[in-house]
Parts: structure tokens; C-alpha cells; sequence
């Protein structure tokens, strides 16, 4: 059994866009690709949504398993989806009651050989059945990223400099830094959109705004656009 603290509460938006930045490091060092499954069993919170954004950043994508007594269909999930890395709360509080869902996934993983790599986040501060070697702590694991100049750094932050992964961009025939058409810096806006346009705002909606990158891309967009009303 391990105890730790409890999760953050409060993050401003380009804290959030770098705990995001982190987490995509964290989860790209656990082998985490593109198309790759990621299995989240998370209440409502704040990591659950920076998951969100390092599975937009890594072009993987999410599996949201239920909180309760599911244990079955968490296997069958886990099993049939491929998922290597699951991302879980150690405990949270449902309803006014504290449940202990890393005990259960525990459980469900017994028939799951496959994954690997178990995240905790500690939603509540009482003690964690722990599994070395393969149990994390969230805030570790996000703690070792992002590496200044490195293959993610500024990805997600307000200073971008590059791609974040070059090596795709070249194969899906996208600008490379460097090269004759390279990616624009971001900047962070904090007009108001209600006065004047925002230089990053245009007429169209998000979906349909024309984009080489595609739909990811257009939804990077979204989620960097300033001030974060939809946030």
C-alpha cells in the first residue's frame, strides 16, 4: 500500500495545455503510438481531461472504462481493445461515497496480460494497493516531461516551434520546421472575441474551416484558441 497526495483542483489554461504536453511525453514513453488504444478509468476530473489532450497530441485514442462494479466489462474492454496502458484513480468520492477503483481494476487486470502500464492518479488520500513495476503515480510520470528542445516540447504550449512529430508530418506530407513553408509560432490572445475579431477566430466553425492536417488538426485548433471559452 502507497499513499499520496491528492490531485490538482485549479489550472489555468496554459497550465492545463502543458500538464497535456506532459502527459502526451509520459504516455509516448510507456510506447503509447498513434492509433494505439489508451484505457481511462477516471471520474470527472482534471486529469481526465489533460488525458484527453496527450491522446489528441499522440493521435491515440481514449477508451473510457465505467466507475461501479463493471469488473467484467472492463476485461472484456481491455482484452478486446488492445489497450497496454491504463490510466486510473487510486480512490475517488461518488455520490458522497469513497470507492476504491484501483483495487478493482486489479481485479479486472488479472486476465489482462497485455497492459503493461498502470497510471494512478490519487483522487483521495488513503492507501493504494501497488503493483511494482508496473504501477506509476501520475504526478511522477508527468513530473519527467517535457524535455526542453525535444520531439514535444512546446507542442501544446503557447510558444510552439515545431511539429510534434516530424517524422509523421514528412510522411503525411506536412511543412517541416526548417523547410520552405514552416509552422507558425503560436501566440497566446487574450482579447475579447465580443469587441473584435481574435487573429486566430474566423467565420467559420470548428469542422469546417479547411485543414491540410485534417480533423486533428482542426481540433488542436480548437483547443488552442484564446480566451478558452470552451474550456
Amino acid at each position: 500500500m502507497v499513499d499520496q497526495h491528492g490531485p490538482a483542483d485549479v489550472l489555468s489554461h496554459s497550465q492545463l495545455l502543458d500538464q497535456g504536453e506532459r502527459a502526451a511525453v509520459a504516455l509516448a514513453k510507456l510506447g503509447v503510438r498513434p492509433g494505439d488504444q489508451v484505457a481511462v478509468l477516471l471520474p470527472m476530473s482534471l486529469e481526465s481531461v489533460v488525458v484527453t489532450l496527450a491522446c489528441i497530441r499522440l493521435e491515440a485514442r481514449r477508451l473510457t472504462l465505467p466507475l461501479g462494479d463493471h469488473l467484467g466489462f472492463i476485461r472484456h474492454r481491455l482484452r478486446t481493445s488492445g489497450a497496454r496502458v491504463v490510466i486510473t484513480a487510486g480512490s475517488c468520492a461518488v455520490d458522497g461515497t469513497v470507492r476504491d477503483i484501483k483495487s478493482g481494476l486489479d481485479r479486472a487486470l488479472w486476465a489482462c496480460p497485455e497492459v503493461h502500464s498502470v497510471l494512478v492518479v490519487q483522487q483521495v488520500p488513503r492507501p493504494v494497493p501497488w503493483v511494482p513495476g508496473r504501477d506509476v503515480w501520475w504526478h511522477e510520470a508527468l513530473a519527467a516531461g517535457p524535455v526542453p528542445g525535444g520531439p514535444y516540447a512546446g507542442a501544446m504550449s503557447s510558444s510552439t516551434d515545431q511539429p510534434l512529430d516530424q517524422s509523421a508530418d514528412r510522411a503525411q506530407g506536412r511543412p517541416q520546421a526548417g523547410s520552405a513553408a514552416p509552422v507558425p509560432p503560436a501566440a497566446l490572445i487574450f482579447d475579447d472575441p465580443l469587441d473584435r475579431r481574435s487573429a486566430d477566430d474566423s467565420d467559420q466553425g470548428w469542422g469546417e474551416r479547411p485543414a491540410a492536417d485534417g480533423a486533428r488538426g482542426d481540433l488542436l485548433r480548437f483547443l488552442e484558441e484564446k480566451p478558452p471559452h470552451h474550456l
